[in-house]
């Protein structure tokens, strides 16, 4: 009977160490590791429960895991922990790449498993998803062999809250990877992180676990390249295209005024250049208000030196504006607002903090008001200029007419007082 006891003890055990080895997972970076199963009912009907674990020291806010290429309509699980040596597992879906958002209507059906919490320095959530195979901005292929994932955490204090809500800060680090789902299959329907189908409604004293690997990672973004795409165009947009549209009516130099455009014009394109990368890394280009609009705005922006110099040369050919200036002007005019708008966007686009937002909105608006008052200044004094001229011709004019018409009488007279033959 002992022997018989201990056989069955055995083989639970080889059963469980079985199923643990059929999860795939994925550690990015600084322990923080990723783990999937798929039992092979729910690979073969296409719906059903999916197990994933989250794992990561307690020096992170938060880690989140999501279904999807990209933040924008991805399935995201986000862990912290709850203050009482557990973890809380929120369920949020985001529409762009901004927080995201829990919704009930919306959630997925979470239940933590056996095995969840705190223990330690490392905090832990084993996850079973009733319906992660579908929601409200896309769909998981649980057969997939190149499944789509996101990863993304928050160094910092504990949250040490139960809130599905909680707010939370935008993420130090992100990561794309690919996992090849059919080397996920779990024998049964039950969680393999612990060897046994037990649910709590709270989580408990956790551990880790670690499984196969299947996984392809993609290249992580690089946040230094964002960084620089924003500062390169805050400058171009909001400070130097305004101060130099600013300097030709205030200095008349056109080489300075053209010197300082063509810099900034080279800046612009060497930031889009950082920005089209950055957004590659992220799976973001093309498919936001931020990235299309600037691209346009960029595209059009293209052709501005080249409308400046036709402007120069009509200039020195005629003396004044003709269509080719107005052009020119204007062009640049709408552009540069339009540009130093789309940057707001971009900043929205970053979840960035509101103080580099009221930064960035205090810069633009100073120096489009400088350049709005040095334009009205010379305005005024043109008009002030040519109604004195006018003055003087109108001055000039009658003296010359009423020597017209004294002279005219004279000659006339003169015609008349002739003898006639």
């Amino acid at each position: 009977m002992h022997s018989y006891s201990s056989l069955a003890a055995a083989a639970a055990v080889l059963y469980a160490a079985t199923a643990r080895a059929a999860t795939i997972s994925y550690c990015p970076s600084n322990d923080i590791c990723y783990a999937v199963g798929v039992p092979s009912v729910t690979a073969s009907s296409g719906s059903g429960n999916i197990y994933f674990q989250i794992s990561a020291p307690t020096s992170y806010q938060w880690v989140a895991l999501g279904t999807g290429s990209s933040m924008t309509g991805a399935n995201m699980f986000l862990m912290y922990q709850d203050g009482s040596g557990n973890v809380t597992v929120s369920s949020r879906q985001s529409s762009g790449h901004v927080q995201p958002q829990y919704d009930a209507a919306t959630a997925s059906d979470l239940e933590l498993l056996s095995g969840s919490g705190v223990s330690g320095d490392v905090m832990t959530a084993n996850v079973r998803c009733a319906n992660c195979e579908v929601w409200s901005g896309g769909t998981l292929d649980v057969a997939d062999t190149g499944s789509q994932w996101i990863g993304a955490w928050k160094g910092g204090a504990s949250l040490a809250s139960t809130d599905l809500s909680e707010s939370i800060s935008v993420h130090d680090e992100t990561q794309q990877f690919d996992l090849d789902l059919t080397q996920a299959s779990l024998d049964t329907d039950s969680d393999p992180f612990s060897g046994a189908v037990s649910t709590v409604p709270a989580s408990g004293s956790g551990s880790s676990a670690s499984g196969g690997s299947a996984q392809t990672p993609k290249s992580t973004p690089n946040k230094q390249v964002i960084w620089a795409h924003g500062i390169g165009m805050a400058i171009a947009f909001a400070v130097l295209y305004p101060l130099g549209s600013a300097l030709m009516p205030l200095i008349g130099k056109w080489y300075v005024h053209g010197g300082v455009q063509v810099v900034t014009w080279l800046l612009m394109w060497a930031a889009f250049g950082l920005g089209v990368f950055g957004a590659q890394q992220r799976s973001m280009l093309f498919n936001n208000t931020h990235t299309l609009f600037g691209t346009v705005v960029i595209a059009l922006l293209g052709i501005q030196p080249a409308l400046g110099y036709l402007h120069h040369l009509h200039y020195v050919k005629n003396g004044n504006r003709g269509i080719i200036s107005h052009g020119h002007i204007w062009w640049g005019r709408i552009l540069m607002v339009l540009g130093a708008i789309n940057g707001g966007l971009g900043l929205q686009l970053s979840a960035a903090d509101n103080g580099y937002i009221i930064a960035y909105s205090v810069v633009a608006a100073v120096m489009f008001l400088v350049y709005a008052i040095v334009k009205t200044m010379v305005s005024m004094r043109k008009r002030t200029q040519g109604a004195a001229g006018d003055e003087k011709r109108k001055g000039s004019g009658a003296g010359s007419s009423r020597f017209v018409e004294y002279g005219n009488k004279m000659h006339m007279s003169k015609v008349m007082s002739r003898p006639q033959v």
